[in-house]
């Protein structure tokens, strides 16, 4: 463990009194005068020396996590340069009326542009904290049905107004479980508390139910209105098995990124179904949104209404049952099977129903 802060960590250090001057606190790492806490308790044991909170560090410089002093909830922040960025640009677009009014608008909300004095070429955008959609895992198919809408929903709205992600795989599809997790938890290990003491708590998406969030928007292009038939050059995304970029020569090209995106959609679920058991109603959706011929995916407004269709034959039994991955263990099963019966029967008892609802926002 290093005394010092690397050059990345030292910009935000200095931007600290400024940052608590608008209202974010830095973890005391990244605090001015912060000194090692092992250099002022040494640590008894290897194990001990790993277990300081104040040793995590971020490894991107340009970003960093704050905790937003009037009301305690945990942010993201991160610096861009200040010229023209596609990223920033569609992320503000997403975010201000009349798209951010629409209810299927699942894009990270950019929550304040800051501009750091002493750093002409740079700002600051500040978004929510988020977490892997799938952690913790789902507890109920209902768990499961509540994400492929939130999912689905959330590109339609974006096709609707013209937008391709073109890269709207799992990586970029994450949670915010600040209502799950009502004391946060830590931005490094994210399974640990804020404190770095303890695990974090967390309620079920049953029991407080969360929001999911399309993030990065660096490659997403918006086209017009009047473009009938749009086109773009091909961008290699988190996923390359996009049955398009197999062809020799597909880098010259121009291809509709709008099928695109319903296969990268498509696709993510047909990774995931197959190790979630229970998910087989997906099944036909899934293959047809991940055929080679882009011309027969189904579009985006298809999808989800063959969704919808597939979540109104679901029986109450089949949503509040319990999620079992492919993987799991005999002993693990069992050790999750009793909790998951007793929250069930409460379910029941309270009329809480089997797919999550939202009942405020941030």
């Amino acid at each position: 463990m290093g005394d010092t802060l690397d050059e990345g960590e030292i910009y935000w250090r200095d931007l600290h009194p400024w940052l608590k001057s608008v209202g974010y606190e830095l973890r005391p790492r990244y605090r001015p005068g912060w000194i090692p806490s092992w250099v002022t308790r040494p640590p008894k044991s290897v194990f001990d020396e790993y277990d300081r909170e104040d040793h995590l560090i971020r490894f991107e410089e340009d970003i960093m996590d704050v905790t937003r002093m009037r009301d305690g909830k945990q942010f993201v922040l991160k610096r861009i340069p200040k010229i023209p960025n596609n990223e920033r640009d569609m992320a503000l677009y997403l975010s201000t009326p009349p798209p951010s009014e629409d209810p299927r608008n699942n894009c990270i909300p950019v929550e304040d542009v800051l501009n750091p004095p002493g750093d002409a070429h740079s700002e600051i955008i500040v978004m929510r904290l988020l977490r892997p959609f799938d952690s913790p895992r789902f507890d109920t198919i209902g768990e499961c049905v509540d994400f492929f809408l939130q999912a689905f929903k959330g590109l339609q709205f974006m096709h609707a107004r013209h937008v391709a992600h073109r890269d709207c795989t799992g990586l970029n599809l994450m949670m915010d479980a600040s209502d799950m997790y009502p004391k946060g938890f830590h931005p490094i290990e994210i399974n640990r508390n804020p404190e770095y003491t303890g695990s974090a708590k967390y309620y079920t998406r049953t029991q407080r139910p969360p929001r999911y969030y399309w993030i990065d928007f660096g490659q997403a292009i918006r086209f017009d209105e009047s473009d009938e038939n749009p086109r773009a050059p091909c961008i290699h995304a988190n996923d390359r098995s996009v049955p398009e970029f197999q062809e020799e020569g597909h880098e010259l090209r121009e291809y509709d990124p709008f099928p695109i995106d319903i296969y990268y959609l498509g696709n993510m679920g047909h990774e995931h179904y197959p190790k979630t058991l229970g998910l087989e109603f997906m099944r036909s959706l899934v293959e047809d949104m991940v055929q080679d011929d882009p011309t027969k995916r189904p579009d985006i407004d298809e999808c989800v209404y063959r969704l919808e269709e597939i979540v109104r034959s679901l029986s109450s039994w089949k949503l509040r049952s319990q999620v079992e991955l492919s993987d799991d263990t005999g002993l693990g099963y069992i050790a999750r099977f009793f909790p998951h019966w007793i929250r069930r029967i409460s379910y029941i008892i309270r009329r809480i129903p089997p797919i999550p609802v939202r009942k405020t926002e941030f």
